[in-house]
Parts: structure tokens; C-alpha cells; sequence
């Protein structure tokens, strides 16, 4: 029927056919598109108005949906379609003052969800969903969302029983088997993830936006073929969905073995338009917050004082949310004592705790001030895990400036060895003191 079209582009009644065959096997939108080239070759086939107007209701497109209506009541105010015409404007009016009161409130608390997700403020996010189910618990967007929050959280478990909720409730859910899909690959179960995602190489949705994620989904598990396919064909009709387009059009394209054709895609102009949109603000970043509380959940206590301090560095209510879970993950009461000293610095109110963690943190602070950020994460990861040690084994850090300058001159003894007396002296200590705290640490850490 396409290429019937094609060979007689001039022939409305064969453009009429293929819409609503289109129609039918579930293609609206190129079906609508084709109504629309019916009325540019006939403005008097008013019945492409009638099936706009039908067409854009069944995909809840009701403003479109009410144009096209109006506009075929106007030209045929007593046409073969009017009587039903009429009933759709009027079915439009209903469904729009039901949704129109509640709309305004799910789509802010909504969009303020996803823009707390896409900044990384998960706590956020998780308080806005919940408070949002509360009010309309049928509302199957926002259970998808929180899965995805309480698994980037760490809650791999309530994430998928979240899921799980929400096929029990509303069979066939398409949201929710395609996030199932992603985090079954992201948690290491890629089997799994491949196997359920198997029957839906044989679904297209109406909705681009969903064959986009379907796409995509298909893409991450190893469906190349058929995400090629998909993919192709909404570049075809113009849909870009977002910056990450060209990116997974790209993978499907190199792994079904079109290499030029994936180059072209890796450097078109929407992967440069990633590189300028991307943010370099770490405080904003979704997975390292991420990484950071998944760390807090699943590390020993000697990489949770590091991460504990790093999480402290953000200085936001998320990072003092972060910092309550502390004493769900470990019965270690110097860690936990750690985390409230730093929860405490983040309110910026007094801190009630053991005088050894406040003057252990103390000499931390003073420490970081004479070592580069950047060489404090590096590759050894001393710096921290040396504190780390010495806070776990109880090291009292009676003198503060002394283990800060301690802590400085031992960082530096493996790279660009630090000259005792230029340490002392960058701390206001003698060399003497310098020494003995050295001496005392290296005592501490023998017997750890």
C-alpha cells in the first residue's frame, strides 16, 4: 500500500486506504500524518478532519483532537460524521475538566521529581514520589520512578518489589517491565534481563516517546537488531528524543555491522550538542551521589569514614540524609560517631559527641587545607584510608595541628617527599613534634 502511494502520489483515495490501514496495525501517527496529505491534495475531504480529530483523542492528544473536530463542524455542520463529531468534542470537554484539576498538581510534583532524580537529590526525589502516591496512588509514573530512585539508593529490593506492585496493579505496565528490564542489567543479571525482554522484540507502541525507551532497552540488553530497526525508523519521521539518540542509534548501528554508518551517527551534531550540555558539576551528578550511598551500604567501615567525609563535602540536605543511613550499616560506634560529628557540621550546630572524633576531625580538615583535592582522591588512596585506619584503632589525636601536619608529611613520603623541617613549619610545629606524632602513627597502624 506505501508504494502504492507512492507510485500515484496524486490519488487521494488510495492515501485514504493506507491511513486507515495504518490505523489499524496501531501506526496513528503515521496514520495522522497521512490524513494530513489527504487534506493537502482535497481541502474538501472533510472526513480526514474526522479521522484527525478520532485519531488524536485515541492517543489523549485532546487539544489537537478538539481543532480538527471543530473544523470539520464548521465545513459539515450536518455531515455523514457530525452526529459523532459532536459526541467526541463533548467526551473531550469531560475528560479535560476531570483531568484539568488535578493535572497542574501531578505535573509539578511530578516534573519536580525528575528534576530532583536528573540532579541527583534522590532523597528528594523519594520524599516528593511518596507524597505524591499518597495523593493519587493510581498514578503508575510515580511508582516507576520511585523503583528507580530506591535503586539507585541501593534498595535493589524494594525497587524491584515497587515494580512488582505496579504489574500486579496494572498488567502489562510498559514502564514498568522496560525498568524491570534496566535495573536486572545494571544489578549484574543480565540473563535474566535479556530473557524477559525477548517478547518485546515483537511490540511497537503508539507513542514514540515509549518506542524510543523500548528502543533503547532493546539496545542495553543486546537486541541490536531489532533497536536498530526501531530507532531508524523514528529518525525517519523526525523524532530525536533526547541528547542520547545519536548515541544508541550509533551502538545499534556498529553492532549490527554498519560501521560508517555508526561513525556518522558517534559524530553527528547531536553527540556534540552531550558535549556542550554536559554539566561539570560534580554535586550534580546522579550516579556519583549514587555511588557515594551505595558505597555508604555496601563498603567495609574503613572505606566508610572516607566516604562519609567525601558525602559531607556536598554540604546539602541530601548529604545529611546520606549521612542519617550511617547507623543502619554498621554497628561500629566510631563510624556512626564520625557521621554525626559530620551531620553536625552541615547544621552547623554543636557536635555532642566523643571529644577523641571531634578532635580527629579537626586534624582531618586542617590536613585536607595543605593537600590538594585532587591528590587527596588519588590512585593510593592513603591520605583517607591512613586517617581511616588511625580513627578505627582509636588513635586519640591529642594535638590536632600536630597529626594534621603528621597526616600531610606521610601523604607526601610516597610522592614528592616533603622536607621535615619545610612540614613543621607549614604547620607551625617543631620539627621534634613533627617526628614523634609520625612515630606514634606508624606505631598505631603496626599494631592494626
Amino acid at each position: 500500500m506505501a508504494e502504492a502511494t507512492t507510485a500515484a502520489a496524486h490519488r487521494v483515495d488510495y492515501h485514504k486506504q493506507y491511513a486507515e490501514l495504518l490505523f489499524e496495525v496501531g501506526e496513528v501517527y503515521h496514520a495522522n500524518d497521512v490524513w494530513k496529505r489527504v487534506l493537502e491534495l482535497d481541502d474538501t475531504a472533510t472526513e480526514a478532519l474526522y479521522h484527525l480529530a478520532s485519531n488524536c483523542a485515541y492517543i489523549s492528544q485532546y487539544e489537537e483532537a478538539a481543532t480538527y473536530a471543530s473544523r470539520y463542524l464548521e465545513q459539515e455542520a450536518h455531515g455523514p460524521y457530525a452526529e459523532s463529531v459532536q459526541s467526541l468534542l463533548e467526551l473531550i470537554e469531560l475528560e479535560k475538566e476531570l483531568e484539568d484539576e488535578e493535572e497542574d498538581e501531578l505535573i509539578t510534583w511530578h516534573t519536580e521529581a525528575q528534576r530532583q532524580i536528573d540532579k541527583g537529590r534522590l532523597f528528594a526525589a523519594k520524599s516528593t514520589l511518596e507524597r505524591l502516591i499518597d495523593r493519587y496512588p493510581a498514578f503508575w509514573p510515580a511508582y516507576n520512578n520511585l523503583a528507580i530512585v530506591h535503586f539507585y539508593l541501593g534498595n535493589d529490593e524494594t525497587a524491584f518489589e515497587t515494580l512488582e506492585y505496579v504489574l500486579d496493579e496494572n498488567p502489562g505496565n510498559l514502564h514498568a517491565i522496560l525498568n524491570t528490564i534496566m535495573l536486572l542489567h545494571e544489578a549484574g543479571q543480565s540473563v535474566a534481563a535479556l530473557h524477559l525482554s525477548a517478547p518485546l522484540t515483537r511490540v511497537r507502541p503508539l507513542q514514540f516517546e515509549m518506542r524510543y525507551k523500548l528502543a533503547t532497552t532493546l539496545a542495553l540488553v543486546g537486541h541490536y537488531d531489532h533497536a536498530y530497526e526501531e530507532l531508524r525508523l523514528l529518525q525517519e519521521r523526525g523524532f530525536r528524543g533526547d541528547s542520547l539518540f545519536g548515541h544508541w542509534l550509533s551502538v545499534s548501528a556498529y553492532k549490527t555491522g554498519r560501521l560508517e554508518e555508526a561513525a556518522t551517527y558517534l559524530n553527528g551534531e547531536q553527540s556534540k550538542q552531550i558535549e556542550d550540555k554536559q554539566s561539570f558539576d560534580i554535586r550534580d551528578n546522579l550516579e556519583f551521589r549514587s555511588a557515594l550511598v551505595q558505597g555508604l551500604r555496601q563498603e567495609d567501615d574503613l572505606a566508610r569514614i572516607e566516604i562519609i567525609r567525601i558525602i559531607s563535602k556536598l554540604e546539602d540536605d541530601e548529604a545529611f540524609e546520606a549521612l542519617a543511613l550511617t547507623n543502619t550499616v554498621t554497628d561500629d560506634e566510631t563510624v556512626i560517631a564520625f557521621a554525626k560529628k559530620c551531620q553536625a557540621v552541615i547544621c552547623a550546630v554543636p557536635f555532642k559527641g566523643d571529644v577523641r572524633i571531634e578532635r580527629a576531625y579537626e586534624a582531618l580538615i586542617l590536613a585536607e587545607r595543605h593537600v590538594p583535592e585532587a591528590e587527596q582522591m588519588s590512585l593510593e588512596g592513603d591520605f583517607y584510608e591512613r586517617f581511616s585506619r588511625l580513627l578505627l584503632t582509636g588513635y586519640s589525636f591529642d594535638d590536632v595541628t600536630a597529626s594534621a601536619a603528621a597526616l600531610v608529611w606521610m601523604f607526601y613520603a610516597k610522592r614528592d617527599a616533603l622536607v621535615l623541617s619545610d612540614c613543621a613549619d607549614a604547620f607551625g610545629i617543631t620539627v621534634d613534634t613533627l617526628t614523634d606524632t609520625i612515630r606514634s602513627y606508624k606505631q598505631q597502624l603496626e599494631r592494626a
